[in-house]
């Protein structure tokens, strides 16, 4: 069988291809991979590379071994999720042409990856971490480019996903088969090879056509700084860190415990015994009213089918509408709903921070990620339309904050032995921006003066002076801090403090009153970002954040966007010294100390012991140094610590 000749499948061949890259200063490239650890880049195996550039496109197959035709069936045992043995029909396929082997197509690579050309892929770390195993662990030279970042740089509200972005831009849908997404191990060779040549081909296509526009839009020393963060990043990935195993499976033996007994809680205070994994049966004694059995509250947040339904013109029901967290939490205060935001809360960490690292044994949808005692987490620079990081497997934003039980998860993570981890946390960031915005006020002087952003707060709203200052009006005052860069109501400012909504709503209102400048920025950011063609506000480093919302006719909807547009002002700008940040202390590390962690506004380092004091020194002047302090009118610091367990640093 012929094949095209953007497949490359001889030396000769790849040669040629190799030849022609080299005369060029960029070139775009992709990698699909296999094995139950297929997106764990220091583990998984590829079996094909993509790449593009002026003039020339091609995929390099290494080892797929499905050809491209049905020749027969046969029975094959399969364990299900019950953990029973099934057998199942499946086809026999033709075998696939004879391929270059892996260390062929790398040493022939090797002039083109320790170049300095501009390498160009989507989701850059994940590429470039795959293929460093072949290389001797070593990832390609750098410079690096990421379109994903660009996609996100360009337009944070679109999909930045590479197959959402060209059906947008060129209307073109080259993976109708989610043949990424399912594995191209089960697909055949010939499509699978279209399938990875147009990766590569549109992620160099997507780099011509939005690199441009970061001109445009004034950008280009904030996307440099982006792209210069992806080494630290790749280091984190596949360094990994590491975590002891038996912290998280006695905490998951508690979990599961204590999800028993707030189980038997919500069925005593609901009057009945019913389905807690069943949103209808939940939704049943939610919103049904009284009379019938329910708590008779009144839905708010539709499910998408119920949107759909709603658009559609149809009829809703109970059923449209969620009992996730979120359209929970205005009926806290339910008893019933208490419970079941409770029992909720110990699901979520079970399946995130348990189940979710350790795995489920014969689920395959859950595998044990926990490699050699490390997790090899993702994160994205630009999960978040903020610009923060956002991470997965596991999401450690969703770490409990100062609670017992995110201190639990916390303690898993660990130091190597002989080895430390130094905690860098910004002390009070969102806060330290909002005073530097505004210039002046009596936060901004508290920052002069060496006063703790919630003390001097409590301090003006409760009228005493700072030394008197106790820790329950600290606590109302840290509500109030909260809620302003939030856009918090009195509701999460009760609830935080620990005291009524009415007394909330007495505190917020001389909040008010104490900090007038401070609602009169907050006042300047949205009505400025209104003006704006398309409504937008920026961040410290200038990144936009497009807000079409703010002209909305709906009070709802306007209201919203502009929360989200002060906020996104503020913890955008945080996002943004957090990566600057990262940049700076990544030349400054010593030898053999390796960022393994980034948090919100937290970085950890993991460093031999006997270099831990000259590591966390290189962190501080990375975090805090003078060319940091050059961007702010208020100090900027830092909680420091030398610990061996993440939990040990706060």
């Amino acid at each position: 069988m012929a094949y095209s000749r953007n497949i490359v499948l001889s030396t000769d061949h790849l040669e040629h291809v190799v030849r022609h890259f080299l005369r060029h200063g960029a070139f775009s490239f992709d990698v699909e991979t296999v094995d139950p650890h297929r997106n764990i880049p220091p583990y998984n195996t590829v079996t094909w590379i993509s790449l593009a550039t002026y003039g020339m496109a091609v995929t390099i197959p290494m080892g797929h071994e499905r050809g491209d035709r049905i020749i027969g069936q046969k029975k094959e045992p399969r364990l299900t999720k019950t953990g029973k043995i099934q057998n199942r029909t499946v086809h026999i396929w033709s075998k696939a042409p004879e391929q270059l082997r892996p260390s062929q197509v790398f040493e022939a690579l090797d002039p083109l990856f320790s170049s300095d050309r501009l390498k160009i892929a989507h989701n850059a770390v994940f590429d470039l971490g795959s293929i460093a195993k072949y290389r001797e662990g070593k990832p390609p030279a750098e410079p690096y480019y990421d379109t994903q970042i660009t996609c996100a740089l360009v337009d944070e509200n679109q999909l930045k996903s590479l197959k959402a972005q060209v059906n947008r831009i060129w209307g073109v849908d080259y993976d109708k088969e989610e043949i990424g997404r399912t594995g191209v191990d089960r697909f055949p060779f010939s499509q699978v090879a279209r399938y990875s040549y147009l990766d590569s081909l549109f992620t160099w296509l997507l780099y011509l056509k939005l690199d441009p526009l970061i001109d445009k839009l004034g950008i280009r020393d904030l996307c440099d700084l982006e792209m210069a963060n992806i080494p630290g990043i790749l280091d984190m990935v596949m360094h990994g860190a590491p975590v002891d195993a038996s912290v998280l499976r006695e905490f998951g033996d508690e979990l599961r415990k204590r999800k028993v007994d707030i189980q038997a809680e919500v069925y005593k205070r609901a009057g009945k015994v019913f389905n807690l994994g069943s949103s209808r049966q939940k939704a049943e004694v939610l919103y049904l009213p009284k009379s019938k059995g329910g708590q008779g509250l009144k839905p708010m947040m539709l499910t998408d089918g119920g949107i759909k339904k709603k658009k559609t013109g149809q009829k809703l029901d109970i059923y449209d509408y969620s009992t996730k967290a979120d359209a929970l939490e205005p009926y806290a205060k339910n008893p019933v709903v208490e419970k079941i935001l409770e029992y909720q809360a110990v699901e979520k960490l079970i399946s995130t921070y348990v189940d979710g690292i350790l795995g489920v044994e014969g689920n395959p949808d859950k595998p044990c990620i926990l490699i050699n005692g490390r997790v090899h987490g993702s994160f994205n620079p630009v999960g978040a339309r903020t610009g923060r990081f956002s991470s997965s497997n596991p999401n450690l934003q969703n770490i409990p904050s100062r609670t017992e039980d995110g201190r639990r998860i916390r303690s898993a993570y660990c130091a190597d032995p002989g080895y430390a981890l130094v905690v860098f946390d910004y002390s009070q960031i969102e806060l330290v921006l909002l005073a530097h915005f505004i210039g002046k006020g009596a936060l901004f002087d508290g920052f002069w003066n060496g006063v703790d952003p919630h003390t001097m707060t409590a301090s003006l709203v409760f009228g005493v002076p700072v030394e008197t200052v106790a820790k329950e009006m600290r606590s109302v005052a840290k509500g109030l801090n909260f809620a302003i860069v939030y856009g918090a109501g009195p509701a999460t400012v009760a609830d935080m403090a620990g005291i009524s909504v009415d007394e909330a709503k007495t505190h917020m209102a001389t909040h008010r009153k104490m900090f007038p400048e401070i609602y009169r920025y907050r006042n300047y950011v949205i009505s400025t970002a209104r003006r704006q063609k398309p409504p937008h506000v920026r961040t410290l480093l200038g990144r936009y954040r497009r807000l079409p919302e703010l002209l909305s006719s709906n009070d709802e909807v306007r209201a919203r966007a502009e929360r989200q547009a002060f906020n996104a002002h503020i913890q955008g700008s945080g996002g943004d010294l957090m990566k600057l940040a990262m940049v700076r202390l990544r030349k400054r590390l010593p030898k053999g100390a390796t960022m393994i962690l980034t948090v919100h506004d937290e970085i950890v380092v993991h460093a031999p012991k006997e270099i831990s004091e000259e590591v966390a020194e290189a962190v501080r002047e990375a975090a805090t140094g003078e060319e940091i302090q050059k961007l702010f009118r208020v100090p900027v610091t830092g909680e420091l610590a030398i610990v061996e367990r993440w939990s040990d640093a706060k």
